[in-house]
């Protein structure tokens, strides 16, 4: 058991896949509770990126900005720097071809199971 991180553009068959990347986690998390206000637990609820959010996480990414994890039983936040360092170049590609399916009217969702 672990966490799994999942994203994929609506009407299209590619998908995006993590595993226990707990910065990425609570980037997500944040969003789904603090701005978004949300009160039910975020396990395998849908959560629909926008143009915004997408330019926010490559920031993040891109800087080495993510935020930290406090953990979670399953998260895998006592290697969190590694895990965010080792997928920092799928995490700008995913960013960088989400962005662009926004742009051509697309949807792109992010989903976790933990």
């Amino acid at each position: 058991m672990g966490l799994d991180q999942y994203a994929y553009i609506r009407e299209n068959t590619k998908e995006f896949y993590w595993r226990k990347h707990s910065k990425l986690q609570m980037f997500m998390e944040n969003i789904w509770y603090q701005e978004q206000g949300n009160n039910e637990e975020f396990n395998c609820k849908d959560l629909v990126l926008t143009k915004e959010i997408l330019e926010r996480l490559l920031k993040c990414v891109e800087t080495n900005t993510l935020p930290e994890s406090k953990g979670g039983f399953f998260y895998g936040h006592q290697f969190q720097d590694e895990a965010a360092e080792e997928s920092r170049k799928a995490d700008i590609k995913f960013c960088k071809e989400a962005l662009q399916a926004i742009k051509d009217g697309k949807e792109v969702v992010y989903t976790c199971w933990y």
